[in-house]
């Protein structure tokens, strides 16, 4: 299953856990457990888009419609090898 997630987020890195969860057809609660798991194991880093302002960012829109901004993932080369 872990897998499959790092899969998802390598795939598309703009995703919200709950539609994460709805892909995977788990609970949103455990696909934040499982993030948490891959971000403190060093397979994810974890950022937040447009801190300071959107401005010209390119996921403005993306934030728009997202209720507190937009967090994504990325993998690191550690999650990059477990996809291979």
């Amino acid at each position: 299953m872990l897998k499959a997630l790092l899969t998802l987020i390598r795939d598309d890195a703009y995703r919200t856990p709950q539609e994460l969860a709805k892909t995977l057809s788990v609970p949103t609660p455990l696909v934040e457990q499982m993030l948490a798991q891959l971000v403190d194991n060093g397979y994810l880093a974890v950022s937040e888009a447009c801190n300071d302002g959107c401005g010209s960012c390119s996921l403005a829109q993306a934030c728009a419609v997202r209720p507190g901004g937009l967090r994504f993932w990325t993998l690191t080369a550690k999650g990059v090898s477990a996809c291979s």
